[in-house]
């Protein structure tokens, strides 16, 4: 039976810029099904080579530009794709 990773953003921090185009950090926690918190899941925006693997407690942080899909894969576990992520 593959599980599936949940995605729980905790917060979104958006620095201020001039350009819209100015990347911006996205912070989250990778938990579970059940809300156990997953370390060492691929966070990936996808169609680019940025991403970053959530830590011990499941925290990331990511650089992204103002939209895009994201994508969670860790090993036993099926992909979960978040697409189009504004900020």
């Amino acid at each position: 039976m593959r599980k599936v990773l949940l995605f729980s953003l905790l917060s979104v921090f958006i620095g201020i810029g001039k350009l819209m185009a100015q990347d911006r950090i996205l912070s989250g926690t990778v938990k579970d099904e059940n809300g156990q918190l997953l370390p060492g899941v691929n966070v990936l925006l996808k169609g680019t080579n940025r991403g970053i693997t959530s830590d011990g407690d499941g925290a990331f942080k990511l650089s992204v530009p103002g939209s895009g899909t994201l994508m969670f894969s860790s090993v036993g576990y099926a992909l979960f794709v978040i697409a189009g992520v504004r900020l």
